[in-house]
């Protein structure tokens, strides 16, 4: 009881202990992140100090994890809290094990006690292919489950986990595991459990729930043993009435003392048990005449005696149907007028007039059909909706959301070419400008990868701001964008500006969420919560399913309080009923409810629906037929569809009815069959498609560590240069994760130090940026811990003085720069030398230190050149960067000549780099030393050409700078039409400070001249 309340790996809440065993004490816990019910079995505290007995557990859970059967209780989690102790999660099962069914429902018939085995031996059965030996087979390790009236549904526990306790631990020791009245005689002699020990103890329960106890029970251990090596067990006939006589011999075989003597599998028990079932279910062999009442022979058409004719010929008999599925589903839309009225409303503005509107609301409370609703009612409109959804994969790819958009508002093909994304912006009339930042967005390499990641930024976010402008131009238009809290960063970003903007005629939006996203998005948006349905409308609904037919529903009080009246919960509801389940194990939530009716359904659809869920929301089904066999997916498929787990989204596409189906069913799936379907999935992707950041992502969850690594960090990358610092931070992250387990498996030798040191470097910059210092901090000290090597060390200390800089520790940040200037100068990598003085000098400058400062760049200087200074005519790739800031440090101490020259050879070495954004800039600052020395003609041939440059790169707030920025010297050029273009420039990317200076500029006081 010491343990409830306590979270184990950050996942599971444990709220009751409901049983305590030999191995341990059984929990009932909480799915933190679904709300879902599982069970927790913590081991035996001395089980967790042996590293022995650690890896045995690990070895074992695994092994129980590959079971995906309905028979045997999924294993979906394994692990080791941080105090030690072992845990094993799995799914929850309500009800009684077979000791407590036999106690409370004595005798049992014997019919059900052949089904009950029968269920068992085909769990044993999956069990014994997977190569998985249960060492411990019981009554008490076998539950019933009752959820479905009048069906008993066995599921058997505790696989493996007997050996864990006292198996075998040296090849010496032969110690005996298992419970004494369940033992075979082998095992008893010292030989490990074994399959035939598993049908031994089937034997013994068969024998038992017939006859009410153990065919070896006796009064001591020691004479429960010894029985089992040397008595026979009485027959069943003789200690019940009306058993078949061909039981005794199933037992005698499955309790023969030899193993080779018993059945050779469980499948050959579990075929002579439903043979005797069956020939008790045979009709009789002869019927009574109906007029002289001799007995005749079924196949007698005639009575002999009296030849009176037979109305019964037939040697079959009909086998009771299921009763037919009301036709109920969907439920019929009930309520919500109000919601419906806003969202109408809103959705028929005129563009630029306060255009977003938040739909938020829990799982369940029918956010997606209200939208459905309005789309009928638009419908006579003639309005253009374009809906997007998140990255169907789960992954956040970025931009994804607004890629969906864009290709629909540019009526580009799923692939296109930059040929065709250039001819269909120009045609919805963007111009040239807006191009880069487009194909940026779509992946197309372009001139905006040179420029700082906050330019890229801008460029790509006002692009798809104008583009979403233009396609409401010519048609009404509403944006929906469902599940936002699923969105990438960078797609919400735009969708923030979108509707937060005052200065683009945007047409209206409507974006549906949680309740806990909902608090995130800023306060200026219009909110909508979507809460449960008045009591009359759920009388309604009720009402209306009675009249259709659905038998068995709770009263409505009762319907209320459980489901709170969301209608996602209540059709959750109605399914488990019509599907067999009792209304009185309705009263759970609304995650528990799924779990139910997902363990009632067929194991092949539950295959199925466990590989697309490993897919995503929305599998693609040529993955998925990769995956699985094609004909049995199909019909599983269908079934599931019937079911209302998965459906078809308005194109057609295979998708999940909701969020939480998905994740049931992924989460509820073993552990290992898990690992065994992104592997599955791995496989596919790579042969179908060409995401990097997809297959690394199913090669990482199947525990493919060395094959994840790298995809993972280039995943990484691409997420960095797609300017999604919370993408890239979760790939950098998983693999780091990936580096360290391939380290701990040996399968990265080389580079490894390298590998995690760079990764760390590179997600504690994320952390940074994203505020959460503390965790940058904690990953940065792991990586010193992992290579002692000059190089390595000092980008720690580049990345530690970052960190310091952030937090205001100026003193700590030039202390970390300067042990890094040290240890990078010994590395000999001089571009990393460069960085590490320039982030010292902009240190030191903000520690109110330029004299210093500019002293450290002549050190730099003179390191990087050997002693030539800033006229070399060679150095490392950032040197221009190091020239460039000791030219704006000594301007600003006020050596106008001196830094004019360090800014000519600051664009001598760009250019020799062909650093297009380095010569731009340093020609931007040439540009201001020219007209400070008066050096008009000079100056403007500099500006010209960084303008042109600018433009060339696709910074259009740096082109409208430099055509904003005040000439004051008298032999400066004006250029014509200069001050149009700023205007035009600024528009185009929101910039309104920008734009009233142009707008004055453009039109000055009468006794001032521009």
């Amino acid at each position: 009881m010491k343990l409830v309340g306590r979270v184990l790996g950050d996942k599971f809440k444990l709220t009751a202990c409901i049983g305590i065993g030999g191995s341990g004490a059984v929990y009932k816990a909480d799915q933190m992140a679904l709300g879902r019910t599982v069970a927790v079995k913590i081991l035996n505290e001395e089980l967790c100090a042996d590293p022995r007995m650690i890896t045995r557990f690990r070895g074992e859970a695994m092994s129980a994890s590959r079971l995906n059967h309905p028979n045997c209780v999924s294993i979906i989690d394994y692990g080791q809290a941080p105090d030690g102790l072992l845990y094993l999660a799995m799914e929850y099962v309500k009800g009684p094990t077979l000791t407590q069914l036999l106690v409370n429902e004595n005798p049992l018939g014997v019919e059900r006690v052949i089904d009950l085995v029968c269920q068992a031996l085909a769990g044993i059965e999956e069990a014994h292919l997977a190569g998985v030996v249960h060492a411990d087979l019981k009554a008490d390790n076998i539950i019933v489950d009752q959820r479905r009236a009048n069906v008993d549904a066995v599921k058997i526990v505790d696989f493996g986990i007997a050996r864990l306790v006292t198996g075998v631990r040296e090849a010496e020791d032969r110690s005996i595991s298992g419970t004494p009245e369940y033992m075979a005689p082998e095992v008893i002699s010292g030989a490990p459990p074994s399959f035939a020990s598993d049908i031994y103890a089937v034997g013994i329960i068969l024998y038992e729930l017939l006859a009410e106890k153990t065919p070896f029970f006796a009064g001591t251990t020691t004479e429960i043993l010894t029985n089992h090596l040397k008595a026979t067990p009485t027959n069943l006939t003789q200690r019940r009435e009306n058993v078949p006589r061909e039981l005794d011999a199933v037992i005698a075989k499955a309790l023969a003392k030899h193993p080779s003597d018993r059945y050779a599998s469980a499948a050959e028990m579990r075929e002579a048990l439903l043979g005797i079932r069956s020939r008790m279910r045979q009709v009789p062999t002869t019927d009574k005449c109906v007029s002289c009442g001799t007995s005749v022979a079924p196949s007698f058409k005639f009575c002999p005696e009296c030849g009176t004719p037979r109305s019964r010929v037939s040697k079959t008999f009909e086998i009771p149907t299921a009763p037919a599925t009301p036709d109920v589903f969907p439920l019929p839309f009930t309520g919500r007028a109000p919601e419906l009225e806003v969202i109408l409303h809103h959705m028929r503005r005129q563009p630029g007039s306060n255009g977003g509107l938040l739909v938020i609301g829990n799982e369940g409370s029918g956010r997606t059909t209200l939208l459905r609703q309005a789309y009928g009612h638009l419908a006579a409109d003639g309005r253009v909706i374009y809906q997007i959804g998140p990255d169907p994969s789960g992954l956040a790819a970025p931009f994804y959301p607004m890629r969906s958009l864009l290709a629909a508002v540019l009526q580009l093909p799923p692939v296109s070419s930059e040929v065709e994304l250039r001819d269909a912006v120009l045609a919805i009339g963007l111009n040239e400008r807006d191009i880069p930042g487009i194909a940026q967005l779509f992946g197309h390499p372009t001139t905006l990868l040179e420029l700082e990641p906050p330019v890229r930024r801008r460029e790509m976010v006002w692009s798809t701001l104008r583009a979403i402008e233009r396609a409401g131009v010519h048609n009404q238009v509403t944006i929906v964008c469902e599940d936002v809290d699923r969105f990438d960063h960078p797609s919400l970003e735009i969708l923030r500006r979108a509707t937060e903007s005052n200065d683009l005629a945007l047409p209206p939006i409507v974006m549906t969420s949680s309740l806990a996203f909902g608090e995130q998005w800023p306060l200026s948006v219009k909110r909508l919560e979507i809460g449960a349905l008045e009591s009359g409308d759920l009388e309604t609904v009720v009402r209306d399913l009675h009249k259709a037919g659905v038998k068995g529903l709770p009263p409505v009080q009762q319907l209320f309080e459980t489901t709170r009246a969301y209608p996602g919960h209540v059709e959750h509801v109605v399914r488990y009923l019509i599907e067999g389940g009792k209304a009185e194990d309705t009263k759970v939530s609304l995650p528990d409810l799924v779990a139910a009716r997902l363990s009632m359904l067929a194991q092949s659809t539950r295959d199925a629906l466990q590989a697309a869920a490993v897919l995503g929301i929305e599998p693609h089904i040529d993955l998925l037929r990769s995956m699985m066999p094609t004909e049995a997916l199909e019909r599983a498929l269908a079934d599931a569809e019937l079911h209302g787990l998965l459906g078809k989204d308005p194109s057609g596409e295979l998708v999940f009815t909701s969020r939480l189906v998905r994740e049931i069913v992924y989460d509820a799936t073993p552990a290992d069959v898990r690992r065994s379907l992104h592997a599955s999935a791995a496989a596919a992707v790579q042969a179908m498609t060409s995401d990097i950041g997809l297959l690394g992502h199913h090669h990482d969850l199947a525990g493919h560590s060395r094959e994840a690594n790298e995809l993972l960090r280039t995943a990484g990358d691409l997420a960095a240069e797609q300017l999604d610092e919370t993408g890239a931070g979760q790939f950098f992250y998983r693999a780091l994760v990936a580096v360290r387990q391939a380290v701990q498996s040996g399968d990265i030798e080389d580079g490894a130090e390298h590998q995690f040191v760079s990764l760390s470097v590179r997600l504690a910059d994320v952390l940074r940026s994203r505020g959460e210092t503390a965790l940058a901090r904690g990953i940065l000290a792991e990586a010193r811990d992992w290579s002692s090597a000059p190089l390595l060390v000092s980008m720690i200390d580049r990345a530690s003085a970052a960190l310091a800089l952030s937090e205001g520790d100026i003193d700590g940040a030039i202390a970390a720069l300067r042990r890094g200037v040290g240890r990078a100068i010994g590395s000999g990598d001089m571009n990393l030398v460069c960085e590490l003085y320039l982030d010292l000098a902009m240190a030191l400058q903000r520690a109110g230190d330029p004299d210093t400062a500019n002293r450290e760049l002549v050190e730099c200087v003179d390191l990087a050149t050997l002693g030539e200074g800033f006229t070399a005519t060679d150095g490392p790739e950032s040197f221009w960067r190091v020239l460039r800031a000791q030219a704006q440090m000594v301007d600003a101490a006020g050596d106008s000549y001196r830094a004019l020259r360090l800014a000519e050879a600051a664009l001598f070495h760009a250019q020799r780099v062909r650093s297009r954004l380095g010569a731009a800039r340093v020609q931007q600052l040439l540009a201001s030393l020219c007209d400070k020395a008066g050096l008009g003609g000079k100056a403007e041939r500099y500006r010209q050409a960084a303008i042109t440059e600018m433009r060339n790169l696709g910074d259009r707030r740096a082109t409208a700078e430099l055509l904003l920025t005040d000439t004051p010297s008298r032999g400066a050029v004006v250029m014509p039409n200069r001050l149009q273009d700023a205007m035009q420039l600024t528009k185009e990317i929101g910039w309104t400070e920008g734009h009233e200076r142009a707008k004055r500029k453009s039109n000055p006081p009468p006794d001032v001249k521009p």
